[in-house]
Formats: C-alpha cells, structure tokens, sequence
C-alpha cells in the first residue's frame, strides 16, 4: 500500500480552518491545560524562565561553564519535581483531550473529549516511555561508547550523527498521540508502529513544514513579545514580573495549541479520513 504525501498547503489550510471552526473549545482547553500550567510554572518556579547565571571568573572555560548551569538547573528540577510533574500531567491531559475534540470522528463534546484525554494517558505516557527507551538504547549507547574511546573529533562527528537520528526519530513518533487519542489505540506498541507507518515517505516533508511554521511564529511570538515586555516596563515592579508571566504563558498556550492541531492535520492527511467521516459525506 503506497503511503499518502503530506501536502503542507493543505496541512496549514487546514489548520486554520480547525482552529476558527472550533476557537471556543480551542481556547477553554488552551487557557485551562496550557495557560494556567504555564503561569503557574513561571510564579511558583522562576527560575526556569530566567535560569541563575553560574558563578565564576570572566573568561572561564565555557564547558565548565555549562556543567555549572546543567547543575543548576539539575537542582531546580529536583527541588521542585512534584509540581513540575503535575503540570506536565495537566498538559497531557489537554493535548490528548484537544486531540479528541478535533477527530473527524463523530462531533464529541469537550466532556467527551477530556475523558478521552484521561483514558488516553496511560497509553501515551507507556508509548513515549517505550519509544525514549528504544531511542536511548540505538543511541545513546553507541555514542556514549564513541565518546569514551574515540578521538574528540570523531566523537564531535558521531553526536552530530546521533541529533540527526534523534531528529528522525522525532519524527517517525510525532503522530503517536492522535493515534492514541483519535484512533483509539490503546496498546502503546501498536500505536508506536502505526506512527512509523503512518510518516514512513513523509519524514523530510514534515521535518520541513514543522520547522518553516516554528521558524515564521518563533519569530512573530519574539516580536509581540519584546514590544509588550517594553511595554510592561514602562509601569515597573510588580507589574512588569507578572505581565511577563501572562504574556509567556499565553504565548506558550497559542503556540502550544498551533503545534498540536498541525499535528491534527498531519495525521488527518497521512491517515486519510475516518469511515465515519467519509459516511457523512455521502448521507
């Protein structure tokens, strides 16, 4: 069977289209699992959005440098884990649930579609855990065996090669949660081969679209951003400190919300319209 090929122009249309058919669901499942988690990440841990400079002399190595900074921020997950876990939770519950409240399958409400959410996470959450397992034995091994026994430039070489294949990799698993949350995929093997069939043909076409869509909102987000935070500035503490929270956590929310409905239109593309869907068309 010959794999469909992602058409980038219909993915975006299509994008757009989901997000202004369904932009009441979309923002109440966006401000309640993005937003607020987002917010929430930034008052009770700012150390994760403006990370402590690592004390030293000027013109220090900078490998040292950044084992310092890695250590940090070692200290600061492990300080505060718990509250970290439970916001990423929150955030898998709303991807999973957006996900569900965009199938061609049936028109679900967003009740409907959080308890699909729910249900899902078990599966998805066994399926990342599987893939990251894979990943790390394909690569991290043989990297870390490089590393210890080749030249420096070699090993230089080899971790390139390996962000190439984590990339790949990337990829060939980006639709496993619409096959968990759409398709209803339960068994998380399963779900991870239907994600590599389903982009097998297609992996440079989607590396493209995703990094041409980062790159133009990357830079959009940066601008709104810096001109509200100058904005903000003007009327001084605390103002401009929560401000710029509520700014960062509504950027982080739209393009959180973007990011999956794309995947939502990859994988309606790839996958090819549901049997409900198609007998919809013909009544």
């Amino acid at each position: 069977m010959t794999n469909r090929k992602l058409d980038m122009g219909q993915a975006w249309t299509q994008t757009t289209g989901l997000i202004g058919a369904n932009r009441d669901t979309i923002s109440a499942i966006a401000g309640l699992f993005f937003f607020l988690p987002s917010f929430a990440a930034a008052i009770f841990v700012p150390e994760l959005a403006n990370p402590p400079q690592p004390a030293g002399p000027s013109g220090a190595d900078p490998s040292v440098a950044m084992q310092a900074l890695v250590d940090q921020m070692s200290a600061i997950y492990a300080a505060n884990w718990p509250l970290l876990l439970g916001l990423s939770v929150v955030q898998f519950v709303g991807s999973m649930s957006l996900f569900a409240l965009l199938t061609d399958r049936g028109h679900p409400t967003v009740g409907e579609a959080l308890g699909t959410g729910l249900r899902s996470i078990p599966a998805y959450i066994a399926a990342q855990l599987l893939s990251a397992i894979a990943a790390g034995i394909a690569i991290g091994l043989p990297l870390g065996l490089i590393a210890a026994i080749a030249p420096p430039a070699v090993a230089a070489l080899a971790l390139v090669a390996g962000l190439v294949v984590i990339l790949y990799l990337f990829i060939k698993f980006s639709l496993i949660a619409p096959v968990i949350a759409i398709e209803g995929e339960r068994n998380p093997v399963a779900a991870i081969k239907r994600s590599w069939r389903l982009t097998k043909g297609n992996s440079f076409r989607i590396v493209l679209f995703l990094f041409l869509l980062l790159f133009t909102i990357g830079i959009i987000s940066a601008l709104v951003t810096g001109i509200l935070g100058l904005v903000l500035a003007a009327f001084g503490e605390p103002v401009t400190s929560v401000g710029t929270d509520v700014v960062g956590g509504l950027v982080n929310a739209l393009l959180t919300v973007i990011f999956l409905v794309v995947t939502v239109a990859i994988h309606r593309q790839l996958a090819g319209a549901s049997p409900e869907a198609l007998a919809t068309e013909f009544e």
